[in-house]
């Protein structure tokens, strides 16, 4: 299974999730199979289920929450770097709407799509470096000159 997308040109894609997709593995894969090291993205869209967290960094550590579907993905927000290994990193937020109209939000770990999630994405050249500053407990961009 992969996304659907439209190279858009200058660096724009339009990617769409398909039904049953696990939205932040297909979009990093995307990413990977494409090289994209430096970005952003938005979207909105549909869950049968997704996970999200709130970062504690007095314990450096997230605290998650799973919530059963459907939800919809309001807002998806997000930015692209590359860790260590080479490999591209998605670092997406999401505010999700559950059944009552609630919302909850934060980082967003897992989203099993359905039936849809529309996404804009803008490709950057280059990259931006992500490292784990220790102290802190997170990967955090590394920017030359700031």
């Amino acid at each position: 299974m992969g996304m659907d997308y439209r190279d858009m040109g200058e660096g724009f894609w339009i990617l769409k999730a398909l039904p049953g997709e696990e939205l932040v593995s297909a979009l990093t894969r995307f990413l990977n199979d494409r090289r994209i090291y430096a970005g952003f993205f938005t979207g909105i869209g549909a869950a049968r289920e997704a996970e999200v967290g709130h970062f504690d960094p007095r314990v450096k550590s997230y605290h998650r929450e799973t919530f059963p579907g459907p939800v919809e993905i309001i807002s998806l927000t997000g930015n692209v770097s590359r860790v260590e290994d080479g490999q591209a990193f998605m670092h997406a937020h999401a505010a999700l709407s559950l059944k009552d109209m609630s919302v909850r939000a934060g980082h967003l770990f897992r989203a099993v799509v359905d039936p849809t999630c529309e996404i804009y994405l803008r490709a950057l050249p280059g990259s931006v470096e992500r490292r784990m500053v220790s102290e802190l407990g997170l990967k955090l961009w590394q920017l030359q000159g700031s």
